[in-house]
């Protein structure tokens, strides 16, 4: 689907050979997902991101992860730990196997889990919605240069500063992260 293309609820029904009640829904969770949005007089339509509408998303979600990061650092325990190790290493195969992904959605693992660390459902809810709104530019980063590679790294040091509770350096690579993440997609959303 492209930007901009009319989503019509008979035709997808009919496509996927349903009833039209299950494509309602599933329209309804792309719109509050921001993946489309319902337009008068013409239905509903793939959204279409500008570069703002990027860098607003991006920011939210970071200031979301230093916010769980935060919480995390209080509730962290041995064991958590050890858990985002494993993540870590699982990370680390599909980085050598350049399986991008697995490695998404192990990244989506890591972050959920520092979330759950953190223990405010409120938080995690709020993080997992834009997350959902992000997946596919999240998606498209990743697949760039040595993206997995960085991500896994920044990964690493959230990992180690949660482990020595350190906000700074847990800031400090989220940020890292960030700013990687923006100017990967700068260069695919330009306007």
């Amino acid at each position: 689907m492209n930007p901009g293309e009319r989503l019509v609820e008979s035709a997808i029904a009919e496509e996927f050979n349903t009833s039209h009640s299950p494509v309602r829904e599933a329209l309804l969770m792309l719109e509050r997902d921001r993946l489309v949005q319902r337009i008068p007089y013409q239905g509903v339509v793939v959204r279409r991101f500008s570069k703002s509408d990027i860098h607003e998303l991006y920011d939210v979600i970071y200031r979301l992860e230093e916010i769980a990061m935060e919480k995390a650092m209080v509730n962290v325990t041995a064991e958590a730990i050890a858990n985002l190790e494993n993540v870590i290493q699982a990370q680390e195969q599909a980085v050598e196997e350049k399986n991008i992904e697995v490695y998404y959605d192990l990244n989506e693992k890591f972050h959920s889990f520092i979330f759950l660390i953190a223990s405010n459902k409120v938080l995690s809810e709020m993080y997992s919605s834009l997350r959902r709104s992000a997946r596919p530019f999240r998606m498209i980063s990743m697949a760039q240069g040595d993206n997995l590679q960085s991500s896994l790294a920044e990964h690493k040091k959230q990992a180690k500063a949660l482990m020595e509770k350190d906000m700074t350096s847990g800031k400090r690579a989220i940020h890292e992260q960030e700013i990687r993440s923006i100017a990967s997609l700068d260069i695919l959303f330009p306007e």
